[in-house]
């Protein structure tokens, strides 16, 4: 009986301690991020690969992989001169850094393979160059839209019934506008360059100096890009701003698309419309409003005249222009007294969100 009283006594004793101690959650484990690594592991790994053992050059792999973009410039220059084995094992690191999602391996993996393509190395050129083309309207198409916008400017498709937004993976032909803005300067042209489509680019300008007015943007740079997109049209535009565009293949001024919230869409201007004066002066074609336009400050209020009417009767205006007989000139009088519409709008800056 008392050794079974002293055994209930010890058990009350210990019981206490080890609920103290044994309850309480484990210390939370540290966790140390791996240590960056220097310009001499670097250095020491892209000679690995071009080591003889096999499980060396993989080891130099996937460090080189995990390094990220601070390996990026030694990868490239050993690239030039590389031999096949490091070649090859170079455009797979770049490749996965491209491939991984992540914007700051994506960018160094793409200025990566543009230097490349350039590389008197025929077997890296090539290999670079068939990687910008594989991603051309996926990776490479979708991060540039996304940085232009990022930078202030926007981008359009161009169709033949006026503009829309570009989708992921398309390979369209592009509107790109450069306007007040644009925090990209030359530097951000070159996502202008990784545009695979057919592109337009707008740019700031004043007509009566002849000087560029998006901020940031040389003539030099620009001269650049074209020597650079041979298929790449640049186009100026006025301070002054509208918001419609042609409808293509069709003469005469016909609005083909007109911006959502634009100065064009407060002032009920439609599509199949045709101005036929702007501020008093005579229309002929859509370049010609574009040139009257670029006269313009925003928040200038200007009167447009528009022809508003089904397509055969605006046709048959058309055709009366040509006609100098009196009936026909009598005739042209009534029928644009019936089509015209006279709408007050006031312009808004060109190339603002």
């Amino acid at each position: 009986m008392r050794s079974i009283f002293f055994f209930w006594l010890l058990s009350s004793a210990i019981l206490p301690i080890a609920a103290a101690h044994g309850d309480e959650p484990p210390a939370a484990a540290k966790i140390v991020a791996p240590p960056k690594p220097s310009a001499d592991d670097i250095e020491r790994w892209v000679q690995d690969l071009n080591a003889p053992e096999f499980a060396k050059r993989e080891e130099a792999t996937r460090r080189l992989i995990a390094a990220g973009a601070v390996a990026a410039a030694p990868l490239v220059k050993a690239a030039h001169s590389g031999s096949l084995e490091v070649t090859c094992r170079i455009n797979t690191i770049l490749r996965t850094w491209y491939t991984s999602g992540k914007d700051e391996l994506i960018e160094p993996a793409e200025g990566a393979f543009e230097q490349l393509r350039e590389s008197k190395n025929r077997h890296i050129a090539s290999r670079a160059d068939a990687t910008l083309e594989q991603f051309a309207t996926t990776i490479r198409q979708d991060r540039a839209l996304a940085e232009i916008n990022k930078l202030g400017g926007s981008v359009k498709e161009l169709t033949g019934n006026g503009l829309r937004a570009i989708g992921p993976g398309e390979s369209k032909s592009l509107m790109v506008i450069l306007g007040r803005d644009w925090r990209g300067g030359d530097d951000g042209l070159k996502f202008v360059r990784r545009l695979s489509s057919n592109t337009v680019l707008y740019l700031l300008h004043n007509r009566v100096t002849e000087k560029l007015l998006t901020p940031g943007v040389t003539p030099e740079a620009v001269a650049q890009l074209r020597r650079d997109m041979p298929r790449l049209n640049v186009a100026y535009r006025g301070p002054a701003f509208l918001g419609i565009s042609p409808l293509n293949r069709i003469p005469g001024c016909y609005v083909g698309d007109v911006s959502p919230d634009s100065p064009a869409a407060k002032a009920k201007i439609r599509s199949g419309d045709v101005v036929t004066n702007f501020d008093g002066k005579a229309v002929a074609d859509f370049e010609e409003l574009v040139l009257l336009i670029q006269d313009k400050q925003p928040g200038d209020k200007t009167k447009i005249e528009v022809l508003r009417g089904d397509e055969e009767e605006i046709l048959f205006w058309q055709r009366l222009q040509a006609v100098k007989e009196p009936a026909a000139k009598e005739q042209l009088e009534k029928l644009h007294k019936r089509l015209a519409v006279e709408v007050e709008v006031t312009l808004a800056e060109w190339g603002s969100k």
